[in-house]
């Protein structure tokens, strides 16, 4: 047919031409989109992790014959935006990684309406509950079940100036208590110019309470919550703990110094102002790359213990891997989770680019975690943390974690202030009583969440509105 024979005109007959191709191109397009598109799409936060599995997915894809795509995002944008997408039936990745203290988050509600695929049956079934440590799982649980695999375990330390703490003629391996510490911390704590302020510490600790306080908390056997889930902040242990922290960061007799992060950190570290460092696992690697002028210069010891043969480490931090369950390949997602997390070939280098000690068991029997490290004198810190790990405290998930945080954060600094302004006089008393209060308004809080059967210590069911 002519163009002049288009019973329409000359424009219609275009328009029908344009609306065909474009048709035909879209066609082409959705199939090409179809064929790209991956067969599991992967959210991560941090940029070391991104690193390690770039470098082994290629194997795994081929193996599968599959398609992963890794996707980095900032990590409160992943925890906000991925509950917003699971409650609304938006598009969302099948597996994402999540930051410790998150999972309460997702596990606010029923358990059938989590987001993510359960994960207990199929850990137990194959055995990895056993091959792991154990502690590591309650992150990442709610009422009994497993939401995401963890992938470490981050037991804590003491970093020390080795070079400086020997010339003090002081020998780390009688430190065996916290009271052999601060009998220590007091001899050594001084005013070395005379101008009325110290210029050496013994301890790093934050004025401000926080993950300081907390791991020390934990290490003694307490927490913000038990087992069950009910609150736990307003313990003896807890309550014990907030006093000798006070006095280890306040007053004539204080052993301890707020060295901060960052460049304030880094000076402290060099000046030598503060000698002893909480230190996780993952500290040491940040302090290799940010302060290579000290390489040779520090050491690691375990945490004193609060009694004789007590526990000797604690926990700071977490990342776990989770399945979304609108996942539509899960059993390929497991695959990949176990590929990225279990394989003991590929941990053993991972630890040596991280530090980040995993929580498989085997894993701590290869070579590369009994290498002496030059930046440590030679110590094999990977050593030191896999005989920590096992004594590492249970931390529990809960949908009022930041809330408990916040709240024996304000028992605490409540308690230094009456410190300032009274000193011993009352100050067990007020601690005691600021906890209750604090522990309190927490638990009226939780009893406002019908879907969770929070549990009392004795095991009969808590408080419901």
């Amino acid at each position: 047919m002519k163009l002049n024979d288009f019973p329409y005109g000359k424009a219609p007959l275009l328009i029908l031409v344009l609306a065909v191709v474009s048709g035909l191109l879209h066609g082409c397009l959705q199939l090409k989109r179809r064929a790209d598109k991956p067969d599991l799409v992967f959210a991560i936060f941090a940029a070391n992790h991104e690193e390690a599995y770039r470098e082994v997915l290629p194997e795994f894809e081929r193996e599968h014959g599959v398609k992963v795509q890794l996707q980095r995002v900032n990590s409160g944008a992943l925890q906000s935006r991925l509950q917003s997408a699971l409650l609304t039936g938006a598009e969302v990745p099948d597996m994402v990684e999540l930051l410790e203290g998150s999972m309460g988050y997702f596990t606010r509600g029923p358990l059938e309406d989590v987001g993510f695929v359960d994960l207990t049956d199929r850990l137990h079934a194959e055995g990895w509950y056993a091959c792991m440590v154990e502690s590591r799982f309650t992150l990442w649980s709610s009422r009994g079940r497993t939401f995401a695999l963890p992938h470490d375990v981050h037991p804590v330390t003491l970093c020390y100036r080795r070079d400086l703490v020997e010339s003090l003629g002081i020998d780390v391996t009688t430190l065996k208590t916290w009271d052999d510490f601060v009998a220590m911390g007091r001899r050594i704590t001084a005013d070395l110019d005379g101008d009325g302020n110290p210029d050496r510490y013994a301890l790093d600790l934050s004025a401000q309470g926080g993950d300081a306080l907390l791991q020390l908390v934990l290490q003694r056997g307490g927490g913000l919550f038990d087992a069950n889930g009910a609150v736990a902040f307003d313990s003896e242990i807890v309550a014990d703990t907030i006093a000798w922290y006070v006095h280890q960061v306040e007053g004539e007799d204080r052993i301890a110094y707020d060295a901060g992060w960052g460049q304030g950190l880094t000076k402290a570290m060099m000046d030598g102002l503060v000698l002893f460092y909480l230190c996780p696992d993952w500290r040491t690697k940040l302090f290799e790359m940010d302060i290579p002028q000290l390489e040779g210069k520090l050491g690691l010891i375990p945490f004193p213990t609060w009694t004789e043969g007590g526990c000797r480490t604690s926990t700071w931090g977490g990342t776990g891997l989770a399945i979304t369950r609108r996942c539509e390949r899960p059993e390929l997602a497991w695959e990949l989770a176990k590929f990225l997390y279990l394989r003991s070939e590929d941990l053993a280098s991972r630890f040596r680019a991280t530090n980040i000690l995993p929580p498989l068991k085997d894993s701590w029997d290869l070579a590369a975690f009994d290498e002496p490290r030059p930046y440590w004198g030679g110590q094999a810190i990977g050593a030191l943390y896999a005989e920590l790990a096992a004594e590492t405290p249970s931390a529990y998930a809960s949908p009022f974690l930041g809330l408990a945080k916040s709240k024996m954060g304000e028992a605490y600094l409540n308690a230094l202030d009456h410190y300032r302004r009274n000193g011993d006089a009352g100050l067990d008393e007020a601690i005691r009583s600021e906890l209750k209060r604090t522990a309190d308004y927490v638990r009226r809080v939780a009893a406002r969440n019908v879907f969770l059967n929070v549990a009392k210590a004795d095991g009969t069911e808590g408080e419901r509105p």
